[in-house]
């Protein structure tokens, strides 16, 4: 009877004495609570995806800067048709794309992703259209703003491409002078995998002078542009991207010389807001007097003419207000034809920034304008043409709340520009600006500066029962 109460009793605490040594195995591999867990991890792009909307007759340029890791390829496919597979990271590859080919989408991977930079550029001569269009090639995103006149002052054409392997579901929608305007054919879009439309925007909401469009996915994922040829022959160009909703919105590349400079401003929330404005130029930051505010009403557009404000200097716009706004800025080239050109709220170039597709020489020349807002800007700027050896790279000081001019020197045919931060700069907005003197007019298009594609951040992996259980 004794051996049997022993062993009643001996099995529970040698299941005891194992849970304890577990909890305490447990205890000892847990993290000091103390320890605060580390942030997202900078990792370098491993897989890039663009889309060039329209790229018939256009020049198209396609750089992966030096600095990936390991190899990696680069494909450029136009509907069925492969374009080119490139292998060779800092090589520029510009060719105009034959006439009525579909989107191009280029898919760069490993070390030829990191830094990929598109850019399509097309000059409009015949059928009312004239001038340069150009557009920095975009990745497929959940949610894209474009700033620029409306069907009732241009014939927008907006551009959407599904380039994954599922069906996205897009809702558009459309910002006007007298708040959200919703036409009879509605806004939501279905695209299959793969498959590319276009529509036109006075099909969604006909009757906006000005507007803010808003392309958003239910799901999925889109590559979206807008493509505008302004009434009475007066321009074409593509809308570019503008930043995301904010307090506090940076307009940069607005290119000095004659004709007009407009700004449009959009309040996309339920709440009217007051935009404070501020010009940086050359010369410094200042307000314009009377128009140093601007009232916008709720999820509505606001006009504020900047012609005689700027003065014809390259400059950029500071914008300040209580609610979220996206922005954008309407150019004209001078002469009796001149061209339009488009500008946008931006995001600083503190990974760095590319512009894959620039000409200089003859009748045409490039520029860089880079604005530093808040602090002294430091930049190096690299020209890499398409023949010959890369160029070396220059720096650039930007004084502390100013927009500098940089021309960029006359190159042997297209070429590519990279753009870095140097040690110690303040955050350095810009855009690059393209022009051409055509008999009776000015051509000239913007593009803001992006930030680079060369890294990603990666949330840190903790140790949670989240990670198996639901």
């Amino acid at each position: 009877m004794k051996s049997l109460a022993e062993n009643r009793y001996s099995l529970p605490a040698l299941v005891l004495v194992a849970l304890f040594t577990l909890y305490g195995v447990a205890s000892a591999g847990r993290p000091d609570a103390t320890v605060r867990p580390p942030g997202p991890e900078r990792v370098p792009v491993a897989e890039v995806t663009t889309v060039c909307p329209a790229p018939g007759a256009a020049g198209v340029g396609v750089i992966t800067p030096v600095g990936g890791q390991g190899t990696g390829t680069t494909t450029l496919v136009t509907g069925d048709r492969t374009l080119a597979t490139l292998d060779a990271p800092g090589t520029l590859w510009h060719e105009e794309v034959p006439a009525g080919s579909p989107p191009l989408v280029t898919t760069a991977t490993g070390g030829m992703a990191a830094g990929l930079e598109v850019a399509q550029t097309r000059r409009e001569t015949s059928g009312g259209q004239r001038g340069l269009a150009g557009v920095r090639c975009t990745e497929p995103v959940a949610s894209t703003w474009l700033v620029g006149p409306g069907p009732a002052a241009a014939d927008v054409t907006l551009h959407l491409t599904n380039a994954d392997l599922a069906p996205a579901v897009v809702e558009v929608m459309v910002h006007a002078g007298e708040g959200p305007v919703f036409g009879d054919t509605g806004g939501v879009l279905t695209l299959r995998a793969g498959e590319s439309r276009t529509v036109k925007v006075a099909e969604l909401a006909p009757s906006p002078l000005v507007m803010a469009l808003h392309v958003r996915t239910v799901s999925g994922r889109v590559a979206a542009a807008a493509r505008a040829v302004m009434s009475d022959g007066r321009g074409v160009d593509w809308l570019p991207a503008a930043a995301p909703p904010a307090t506090r919105v940076v307009v940069p590349g607005v290119p000095g010389g004659g004709g007009e400079r407009r700004l449009l401003v959009a309040s996309v929330e339920e709440t009217d807001t007051l935009v404070e404005v501020k010009v940086l130029t050359s010369d410094g930051g200042y307000a314009l007097k009377g128009r140093e505010v601007v009232e916008v009403p709720a999820r509505s557009v606001a006009t504020l003419d900047l012609s005689a404000g700027v003065g014809g200097r390259p400059a950029a716009l500071v914008l300040t207000s209580d609610a979220p706004i996206v922005a954008g800025l309407v150019a004209t080239g001078t002469g009796a034809r001149g061209d339009v050109a488009f500008t946008a709220g931006a995001v600083p170039i503190d990974l760095g920034s590319v512009v894959a597709d620039n000409r200089t020489g003859g009748k045409r020349n490039s520029r860089l304008l880079l604005t530093a807002p808040d602090t002294i800007g430091r930049v190096s700027v690299q020209v890499l043409p398409r023949k010959g050896e890369p160029r070396q790279p220059f720096q650039v000081d930007i004084p502390a709340g100013r927009t500098k001019q940089v021309k960029l020197p006359e190159v042997d045919g297209p070429f590519a520009v990279v753009l870095l931060p140097l040690p110690g700069s303040g955050p350095v907005y810009g855009g690059r600006v393209m022009e051409e003197r055509l008999k009776g007019g000015q051509a000239l298009t913007v593009q803001p500066l992006a930030t680079a594609r060369t890294w990603a951040l990666v949330p840190p992996i903790t140790e949670s029962a989240a990670v198996v259980l639901p």
